[in-house]
């Protein structure tokens, strides 16, 4: 699977995962509910308070004032109570704790409070028509009234008092009043439910979006996936930590992983599997990691840890090799066992830059050179790492303006058949003599061509100059190229390709394109359909550095290959352990001859290191013992000189 099929079925689980929140946003537990309910009824009744302290003040100094008989004062001190108790309640009570409970207190204290007001003012002085009060109570309690056995409570008190006393006042008052109740109460209840019903409504509303609010955040911040902070979060987090003026933040270590291996098993096993093959390694390298660490997935397969503190090298290098050790071990998925690996990069702030930006190209420099180098371990960024990025730099800007087809040019390395005793071929080596920069290293400036987007450029130049050389050659040599990755995934780069080929007049089969592990897997499938176009023009196709890759004895068979090119580092791999690096070279080779296909060893120097491939039963060999790089001019010489005296050997100088 692409970086762009796991995105889809990222953004997939994000859709369910939001249609899962809305469904449990929508089923609010009780006491939620009347948390929020409190929050929307805490300003309707501390708003009832003030009015209702003011008007039995007014009440009180009326009665005082207006009123000689005890009766009155008596009323007087009651509505004193009530408007005290009205401001102890706004100012002090609701003020250090206004939940629910605390509120329905207060709702039924001030209910009651108003109805002992109404009765003794009734008791002290019945006129049948202050009766009304208790109508006008339960409008108050109804509309005020925070909870449902509050109002009910309130209301049934209320009215039922009232016609306690209007039975008093006779039949004829009665009937009046308890007409004037009934209505009251209908009117008052079905004011309370529809305000209430309209308070809940908006109520469920907000506490629904804020609910879906807080999961979007989230979600904005952890990868569905594996469950990990995302990119976004992992910024953030740096920026926290680099914030303020330069080299004032809190040191950081900042690295990034990326999984070797993964897209084949993508390509080979399915969506599904790649999933959970990337939620087991971001749990692996969670737990490699101490508490306090920040581990995130950035996408695709790109993770990244954030460590809060300094760490000297050897810690740094301690944490790295546990976390490429970890996801080194074999993982099995839905019992399918996988084999990958990752490479680390790591940088730090503030020695290797001031912002996040800097320090993030910094790992990723490191990370890319963990893959070019130390394929499966770690590397740490260095003053050394910042001289070639700044060269990167410079080279990619004296690409740009450089003349390209004069100052580009190829030198040829001899192949030799060592069954024949001959050259068979040579391969084509990108040199270029820049007029600012002078001879500047292929390592350099293909990575910087390949960087800027000139590669595709650079090797139809250098692909024309090789074939045009090649056209010299007797028609028994063959000539090997090197593609980029990017060319191999272009369908533009290949079709170009395919065509300066044609317009060569060099015969198809006499030319052998070189891939690396590394470009195919860049794009497996765009890699396939460029490399079947190659081969059925009747070209030849080369796997480069074989072995220098994690996973290629899993789709090697997939692809059209008449070559394996094992990887030099097996052959200096003698000096260090002959028998170890015997085995493996005998393997290749009986891989490669079980697979059909030639097998080339490369970097053969010595004479020891000659019989070593020989004894394996390696065919073709490309070193320095059989020839240094050399120019065109020189091909002609180098043969005649085989052709006279038999098998040639140089020495590396």
């Amino acid at each position: 699977m692409t970086t762009s099929d796991n995105s889809r079925n990222s953004r997939y689980a994000n859709s369910r995962y939001a249609d899962d929140s809305e469904g449990k946003a929508a089923a609010l537990p009780a006491a939620s509910m009347r948390e929020e309910m409190a929050a929307a009824f805490r300003p309707i009744i501390r708003g009832f308070l003030i009015p209702s302290a003011i008007y039995y003040g007014l009440i009180t100094l009326f009665h005082f004032i207006g009123q000689d008989s005890e009766h009155f004062r008596a009323l007087g001190v009651l509505s004193f109570v009530t408007s005290v108790i009205s401001l102890y309640f706004h100012q002090k009570w609701l003020v250090r704790d206004g939940g629910y409970l605390r509120l329905e207190i207060t709702n039924l204290v001030m209910n009651l409070l108003i109805y002992l007001n109404t009765v003794s003012a009734l008791l002290m002085d019945f006129v049948p028509a202050k009766l009304v009060y208790f109508v006008l109570a339960t409008l108050l309690f109804a509309t005020s009234g925070i909870s449902v056995r509050v109002i009910l409570f309130s209301s049934v008190l209320s009215v039922g008092t009232m016609l306690w006393f209007a039975g008093r006042g006779g039949p004829d008052v009665f009937l009046s009043y308890a007409l004037i109740g009934l209505a009251g109460t209908f009117a008052a209840l079905g004011m309370a439910l529809l305000m209430r019903d309209a308070i809940l409504r908006s109520v469920r509303a907000r506490v629904v979006a804020d609910r879906l609010r807080e999961r979007a955040e989230q979600q904005a911040d952890f990868d569905a996936l594996t469950g990990l902070p995302n990119r976004r979060h992992f910024f953030s987090v740096l920026e926290s930590h680099m914030s303020g003026p330069a080299h004032s933040g809190t040191p950081v270590h900042v690295g990034i992983i990326d999984l070797d291996g993964f897209k084949p098993v993508n390509d080979l096993h399915g969506h599904a599997i790649g999933d959970e093959l990337l939620s087991e390694v971001g749990r692996r390298i969670h737990l490699a990691c101490p508490s306090g660490y920040v581990v995130a997935r950035l996408g695709g397969d790109e993770f990244a840890v954030a460590i809060p503190r300094t760490l000297t090298l050897d810690g740094l290098h301690s944490l790295g090799r546990d976390i490429c050790d970890a996801l080194r071990k074999p993982f099995v998925i839905s019992g399918i066992g996988v084999s990958i690996s990752g490479s680390i990069g790591f940088a730090h702030y503030p020695t290797n830059g001031e912002t996040v930006r800097q320090i993030y190209e910094r790992a990723d420099h490191a990370l890319a050179c963990a893959k070019r180098d130390n394929r499966g371990g770690v590397v740490i960024f260095s003053a050394d790492h910042e001289a070639e990025m700044n060269d990167l730099g410079r080279i990619d800007q004296t690409l740009r303006g450089s003349d390209l087809v004069r100052e580009l040019f190829v030198l040829f390395q001899p192949q030799y058949d060592l069954m024949r005793e001959r050259i068979v071929g040579f391969e084509a080596l990108a040199r270029w003599e820049s007029e600012k920069l002078g001879n500047v290293s292929p390592g350099l400036f293909i990575a910087a061509a390949e960087r800027s987007g000139l590669i595709e450029r650079m090797t139809s130049i250098l692909l024309k100059k090789s074939l045009d050389a090649a056209v010299q050659w007797p028609e028994a040599l063959r000539l090997s190229f090197n593609l980029s990755a990017v060319d191999l995934v272009s369908p533009r780069s290949i079709a170009n390709i395919a065509r300066i080929v044609r317009e060569s007049g060099i015969a198809p089969g006499r030319l052998t394109f070189e891939i690396t592990e590394t470009s195919m897997t860049t794009d497996f499938e765009r890699a396939r359909v460029s490399l079947g176009v190659l081969a059925g023009m009747g070209c030849h196709i080369a796997l480069d550095d074989f072995g220098s890759g994690y996973s290629s004895f899993a789709y090697i068979h997939r692809f059209p290959l008449h070559r394996i090119k094992m990887d030099r580092c097996f052959v200096a791999g003698l000096k260090e352990d002959e028998a170890v690096s015997r085995n493996i070279i005998r393997a290749i080779a009986d891989l490669a001859a079980n697979l059909g296909v030639e097998c080339l060893a490369e970097g053969v120097e010595t004479e020891a290191e000659l019989r070593a491939v020989q004894a394996a039963g390696i065919r073709y060999v490309q070193g320095y013992f059989y020839g240094r790089p050399m120019a065109q001019a020189d091909i002609a010489e180098r043969l005649a000189a085989q052709q006279n005296a038999g098998p040639l050997q140089e020495a590396a100088s």
